[in-house]
């Protein structure tokens, strides 16, 4: 194993699992550098706290954080649980995590909402059978009703309920068990769980916080600079892992900033501030690439499969949008969020640098593999061409599985690291896709398009493009965006088929895109759940915020597109 300092801060704060002390401790009695750091920083810690914080975090608590509640005790004026029980600080939400509910008010839940989506169900099964849908059709019509259903209605965790979808498409005839199970196993589910593995190793070896840290040094502390700071790094970051795993990560940093503001009003407007812009930002990251999100390998999936499709492909479409909508959000959202703070004391995120120490070997060898993964998911299918090598070897799907191959060899990361990545994406991903293939076969997709038919046929295409990303946009603070991409993107590839004057890839990415801009509910995305379950921000300022952002960002994103359609460009 590569041999690896202590951080000062987290050993004299108490937050290493206990595996982890015990491997600090025997480090310490041989390191004579790091134990004159740890003695700095125990003299640091006698300083006093601000009760107006205490009184703050107090707020915060009682408001109710769910999935943040362990990592807030950890920040310097928060109370403090025994030791045995302290959870690791700054260290990522679990994206994904099933609902706590215990006793006679789970098996409420359960059994209300379960039924109501059965109710759904049978209820789309009891409706006549439309004119020009067949009986098939209409059963994966109701296949459909109850994958909506249970996605955003969650009677169980979301893995669990995705796991549900292709039973509920093969009791109710419309497919075989061969045909539900074949989507998960699809190339673009692999791409997205190796960005996943890739980013538990960013997080077992620190490199998200400590780049974080560096990104607040050097802005100066203006709130201004550490903002778009913070949000250019969550939303790099989005390009390359799954964006509300960057979320997870970066929440803690943003709470750690607010701490430092002494007023209780002010830390809580900063608070906001930061962490929806990194939740915006982490959204908008996503477009770029197809391992940003998993509607984007949704649509990457059907794409591929009515001509050639590669990750080049998305990315010269969803960078430019990124790069057009990202500064734009950066200046709504300082509008809109007023802060009276304007500078910040960086003294102490220096401080937690230098207890960090240099950056070590096996950091920055994960940063050179993720760019090397990032130039072959770019450049694969050149270079292979280039060199001779087997065909598909350098797909974006293997160099993700060559890229974890690799971080294990190495030792940087193991199996028990991995069993704490968000696993129920596979299923989610997995699900969208069987899900869309079942509309197809049946079809319930040329039923759809022939029903969308005339809106691109007696409208002009900007405002059947707009009403389009609208309706996307909207539609995914209530419905799970991988189920709104799985049932859309067939449909607006039918029409694409069906009208020689529509272009497939015009339509699908700004409706995939435009999934992203859920902001406004916390059933929008793991991102919003997780700002949510904080107690940070209230439901209303959620609204508020969320609408404006939504609502901007569609418009410019639909004309985008719009201009690269005048242009010839797609």
């Amino acid at each position: 194993m590569i041999e690896k300092h202590v951080s000062a801060v987290d050993y004299v704060e108490g937050r290493l699992a206990p595996d982890e002390q015990k491997e600090a401790d025997d480090h310490l009695a041989i390191c004579a550098r790091c134990r004159e750091q740890v003695a700095a920083v125990r003299a640091k810690r006698g300083q006093s706290i601000p009760s107006t914080l205490r009184r703050f975090t107090g707020r915060m608590l009682v408001g109710g954080m769910t999935l943040l509640e362990p990592l807030v005790r950890r920040l310097p004026f928060a109370p403090q649980p025994d030791k045995e029980n302290a959870d690791t600080a700054l260290a990522p939400v679990r994206v994904l995590t099933p609902r706590a509910k215990t006793g006679l008010g789970q098996v409420t839940a359960l059994i209300g909402r379960f039924g109501l989506v059965l109710l759904i169900t049978f209820g789309v099964l009891l409706l006549p059978v439309p004119p020009t849908l067949s009986v098939q059709g209409h059963r994966a019509l109701a296949a459909f009703a109850f994958t909506a259903a249970i996605l955003a209605l969650e009677p169980v965790s979301l893995p669990i309920a995705a796991l549900m979808v292709p039973l509920a498409q093969v009791a109710l005839g419309v497919a075989t068990t061969p045909q539900v199970f074949e989507t998960f196993s699809r190339p673009v589910v692999f791409l997205i769980l190796g960005s996943l593995f890739m980013a538990e190793a960013l997080r077992k070896h620190g490199l998200t916080r400590r780049l974080a840290l560096l990104v607040i040094v050097r802005s100066g502390g203006g709130v201004k600079m550490m903002l778009l700071g913070l949000m250019t790094l969550a939303a790099l970051f989005s390009m390359w892992i799954v964006n509300t795993a960057t979320t997870a990560m970066l929440i803690p940093v943003a709470m750690t900033i607010s701490s430092q503001v002494e007023d209780p009003d002010d830390a809580r407007g900063l608070l906001v501030l930061l962490v929806l812009g990194l939740a915006y930002s982490a959204s908008l990251g996503g477009m770029a690439t197809i391992t940003g999100a998993a509607p984007n390998a949704v649509a990457s999936s059907f794409l591929a499969q009515i001509g050639r499709w590669t990750f080049l492909h998305w990315m010269k479409y969803g960078l430019p949008a990124f790069l057009v909508i990202f500064p734009l959000t950066w200046w709504i959202l300082l509008k809109l969020v007023k802060v009276p703070v304007q500078r910040l004391d960086v003294e102490p995120a220096r401080q937690q640098v230098l207890a960090m120490g240099p950056m070590s070997r096996t950091e920055r060898e994960i940063l050179l593999l993720l760019a090397a993964a990032a130039i072959l998911w770019i450049g694969g299918p050149s270079i292979e061409a280039v060199l001779g090598l087997p065909s598909t070897l350098l797909s974006a799907a293997m160099v993700a599985v060559i890229a974890v191959s690799y971080l294990a060899i190495r030792e940087i990361i193991n199996w028990e690291d991995l069993k704490g990545v968000s696993w129920g994406i596979f299923l989610i991903i997995g699900a969208g896709l069987s899900l869309g293939e079942t509309l197809v076969r049946n079809g319930v997709t040329d039923w759809f398009a022939s029903l969308f038919s005339p809106v691109f046929s007696n409208s002009p295409m900007l405002v059947s493009l707009l009403l389009m990303v609208f309706v996307s946009a909207l539609l995914t603070n209530l419905l799970n965006n991988t189920t709104i991409t799985a049932v859309l993107v067939p449909i607006l590839i039918t029409l694409a088929l069906n009208n020689p004057s529509l272009n497939a890839v015009q339509l699908v990415l700004p409706i995939t895109m435009a999934t992203t801009f859920g902001y406004s509910l916390p059933s929008a995305s793991g991102r919003m759940a997780l700002i949510a379950a904080t107690g940070i921000i209230s439901r209303i300022e959620m609204m508020r915020y969320g609408l404006i952002l939504t609502l901007v960002s569609s418009m410019v994103l639909t004309l985008f597109f719009y201009a690269l359609a005048l242009l010839n460009w797609i």
